[in-house]
Parts: C-alpha cells; sequence; structure tokens
C-alpha cells in the first residue's frame, strides 16, 4: 500500500516535470511569432499606399446659382437672351427695353423653374397618396381619400397649365433665333432592295 502512495506522488512529479519545459517552450515560439507578426505588420503598413481621400460635399464649395437654371426634369431649355442676337448699342450701352425684357425673362424663369419643382413634388405626393388609397383593402367606399385624391389631381393640372403659360411668355418675350443652321440634317432614306 505503501508503494501504491509513493506512485500516486511520483507520477505527477515526473509528468510535470517533462511537460513543463514544452510548454515554456511552445509559449517562447508563440511570444516571437507574435513579435515578428507585428514587426511585418509595421512594415507593411509603411510600404503600403497611402488611401485616396475622398471628397465629399464638405470639402466643395458650392457653385455660385446661375440666373435661372432650366430644369433638366422638364426636358425644356430656354436659350439665353444675351450674346450675338442683342448686338449692344453704339455707345456700348444696352437698350433699355432690352435690359427690361432681360429681366423680366430672369423673373419668368425662376418662375418657371420653382413652378417645375412644385409641380415634381405634387405629382410625388399623389402618387404616395394613390398608393395609400389603393392600399386600402375597402377603397371603394373611402369618399374622402377619394375626394383626396381628386382635389391632387386638379392642383396637379392648374400647375401643369401655369408651367405651359411660364414657357409660352418666355418664348414671347425670346428674341428669335435661327434654327436652320442648328437643325441637324434630315436621315437619308435607306435604298430600297
Amino acid at each position: 500500500m505503501l508503494c501504491c502512495i509513493r506512485l500516486r506522488l511520483a507520477l505527477p512529479a515526473v509528468l510535470s516535470a517533462l511537460l513543463l519545459p514544452a510548454a515554456t517552450f511552445a509559449q517562447s515560439q508563440d511570444t516571437q511569432s507574435v513579435a515578428e507578426a507585428a514587426r511585418r505588420a509595421r512594415e507593411q503598413k509603411k510600404t503600403a499606399p497611402k488611401p485616396a481621400r475622398v471628397i465629399t460635399e464638405d470639402d466643395v464649395k458650392p457653385a455660385v446659382p446661375d440666373a435661372a437654371p432650366a430644369s433638366p426634369a422638364s426636358g425644356f431649355s430656354v436659350p439665353s437672351s444675351g450674346g450675338a442676337a442683342n448686338p449692344p448699342a453704339v455707345d456700348g450701352s444696352k437698350d433699355p427695353k432690352d435690359q427690361k425684357d432681360s429681366q423680366e425673362v430672369a423673373q419668368l424663369k425662376e418662375q418657371l423653374r420653382q413652378a417645375q419643382s412644385d409641380l415634381d413634388l405634387m405629382q410625388r405626393e399623389l402618387a404616395l397618396a394613390q398608393d395609400t388609397y389603393f392600399s386600402n383593402p375597402d377603397y371603394v367606399h373611402d369618399t374622402a381619400g377619394k375626394a383626396k385624391l381628386d382635389a391632387q389631381k386638379q392642383q396637379i393640372g392648374d400647375k401643369q397649365e401655369e408651367v405651359a403659360r411660364l414657357k409660352a411668355r418666355i418664348l414671347e418675350l425670346q428674341p428669335p433665333q435661327d434654327t436652320t443652321a442648328t437643325q441637324p440634317p434630315a436621315p437619308a432614306a435607306p435604298p430600297k432592295p
């Protein structure tokens, strides 16, 4: 029995003596490999190219707006009132009537831009209201929703008339321009087989 107790005490001591150096050796290798990996990462970071700078709206100064740019969504562009179409008077000053017309055209262009913006917003609101109205399973009995849609459609029609009126007024005030030089030639008809 005494022999058995000694064996039980000796066996763990011998095993720990054998495994302790192996554990410390493995730990020293891990420490070296971690340190080596950190060194390599620093070297790669130094040699890596700098990332490109991202320019945001905060970095860029806003452009100075023109007098009244035409809205690209409208598909309607109005030629400028200045240039070769209005030659200056002999003394170098503009004709007061031309200045008044150009100021009125600029004001009309601004009104047109605002009206087109309002029209776009109204059309978006109508689409949203239609989606809301028709998503209701009992939309047939929703008379208030139908009345709201009809009122919005009427407002959109009125705004479209206003936009058309402003475009016509701008074209009235614009000086006539030679359109023959700016029109592309008609395409040739393909030969018949």
